[in-house]
């Protein structure tokens, strides 16, 4: 008996040298100065656009948008949105309908993921895919680790298995995966304290009862280390089955702060990515979300910026834009659409010239279906690239990015009263407005709008500039353009008619 406890012992310790063997073989390991040596994926470069969706069980009630839970819950106290109003009048009290009630209602019997993808891939997407978990904590995915997921309720399909498997119909695309459920701990409470907790309300409403645990993480029915490993366990499902090519996470930062997840298990799961994807040679990155700061070490993964957001003028590439297609982030009974194909397209422009890419999330209705109006809007976009994308797909930036007078970047307030970079692509461009991007020996100057009088004139590109011009011509028109070249720009004749809806693009070879 002796012999064979020495035995035992023998082999855990050589199971467990082969697995130091192993982890010391790993390319990356759980620092952040290690990560920051996995490079951009030169696919991320080219694509320069992608589109996913926010969707999931807050699209069923569609009043306020995917921060429903959090209103209804912390709405007893002050009706953020007036969700709590609404629910407590359509569904009735908390006592008897909970948001976990919508559960059984989110049927998605229009969902469809080829006609998604195939949607995303019309607008001209390179990369695509969902939102998996919102911060109310439900998964979109057939999950082993989360009994609260699609495959198991409400529409029981494994919606994300079904997304991969769409986009992955297309050479073109990439697979794209985000998670927020960073913030799910404490999120449907709310700023809910001790003293706001009635024991009425521990007996009756379900955000309160342990038995919902996994799906209401907070502090009165789960504790940060239960919720730090099904994080984990999440992520690493995630990865180890539908293999993405870039992950972008929410609000990770104020997470780990309080530890959940802590900042060692964030470090162990993007290395665990990062090592998976390199043992079979996938380029992949992370998105590292500014939020007030990064979530992560600024030279780690790609820079991202909420809709231009704490952006500063000389970001340089590289950087994502996020950005909704409407707002809210998710559908609303009555939606409104400010914005047509032509303020994305602009926006993709500008961002693209920058040395950006641009992510655009559509946002379905409870049934899976795509509103009309995003249809719409995303095939504007399509047209568009079909026409003008070798200016944009592949591109590099030039030596300027821009010239003209419309300035996209100033100061916005926000609700706390600071003063935060903003960037405003709602502005109306003038032909003089121009962005160049360059491939090879080709550079592309696109105006953002169709001078009056059909001649374009590209200040930057005048006498004595530092590039010698072989021909021009009009991406998307066929035939010569006349142009010449004086003190005061480039200056060139436009054909009568336009060869797209917005934003033209001169093709200029140089020698």
């Amino acid at each position: 008996m002796k012999r064979l406890h020495h035995y035992v012992i023998l082999l855990t310790l050589i199971a467990g040298l082969a697995g130091t063997r192993a982890i010391a073989d790993e390319p990356y390991k759980p620092t952040w100065d290690s990560l920051s040596t996995n490079a951009l994926p030169e696919w991320v470069k080219d694509a320069k656009f992608g589109v996913y969706t926010h969707w999931g069980v807050f699209s069923v009630p569609a009043y306020g948008g995917p921060d429903y839970v959090r209103n209804l819950y912390e709405g007893s106290r002050k009706d953020a949105k007036g969700v709590f109003t609404y629910h407590t009048e359509k569904y009735g009290p908390l006592e008897k309908f909970g948001y976990k009630d919508f559960i059984p209602m989110f049927t998605a019997p229009k969902f469809d993921a080829d006609e998604w993808v195939g949607l995303m891939h019309e607008a001209g997407a390179k990369f695509g895919g969902i939102c998996l978990i919102h911060h109310d904590g439900f998964a979109l995915w057939d999950s082993n680790v989360n009994p609260w997921n699609s495959a198991q309720m409400g529409p029981k399909r494994d919606v994300y298995g079904e997304i991969a498997a769409a986009v992955r119909k297309h050479d073109d695309m990439k697979l794209l995966a985000t998670f927020h459920h960073g913030r799910s701990y404490g999120y449907t409470t709310g700023g809910m304290k001790e003293k706001d907790v009635t024991e009425q309300m521990r007996k009756t409403w379900d955000v309160l009862d342990p038995k919902y645990k996994e799906l209401y993480w907070n502090q009165w029915t789960g504790t940060t280390e239960e919720f730090t490993d099904q994080w984990r366990a999440k992520i690493t499902e995630v990865v180890d089955t539908y293999k993405p090519d870039m992950i972008w996470f929410d609000g990770l930062r104020t997470s780990m702060r309080g530890n959940h997840p802590p900042e060692s298990v964030v470090l162990d799961v993007i290395s665990h990515y990062f090592n998976q994807a390199k043992a079979v040679d996938q380029p992949v990155t992370i998105c590292n979300k500014h939020g007030g700061e990064f979530n992560f070490p600024a030279p780690v993964g790609l820079k991202c910026y909420e809709n231009g957001r704490d952006m500063p003028t000389d970001v340089g590439p590289w950087f994502l834009i996020d950005r909704a297609i409407a707002y809210p982030w998710s559908y609303v009974n009555g939606k409104k659409y400010k914005d047509g194909a032509d303020y994305h397209v602009r926006s993709i422009v500008d961002v693209v010239s920058r040395g950006g890419v641009f992510l655009l999330s559509l946002t379905p209705k409870g049934d899976g279906s795509i509103p009309p109006e995003e249809q719409e809007i995303m095939r504007g976009i399509g047209r568009w690239m079909k026409v003008n994308g070798e200016a944009i797909y592949g591109t590099r930036p030039w030596k300027i990015h821009a010239e003209g007078p419309t300035v996209t970047r100033g100061l916005k307030r926000n609700n706390k009263g600071e003063e935060k970079e903003q960037w405003d692509w709602r502005q109306k461009f003038t032909s003089q407005d121009i962005r160049f991007t360059t491939n090879d020996d080709t550079l592309y100057a696109i105006a953002l709008d169709w001078p009056e009088d059909g001649v374009l004139t590209v200040e930057s590109l005048a006498e004595g500039a530092d590039v010698n011009i072989k021909s021009i011509d009009l991406v998307g028109h066929e035939g010569a353009l006349q142009w010449r070249q004086t003190s005061e720009g480039l200056v060139v004749t436009l054909p009568s008619q336009q060869p797209c809806e917005f934003a033209y693009a001169l093709r200029i070879l140089t020698k």
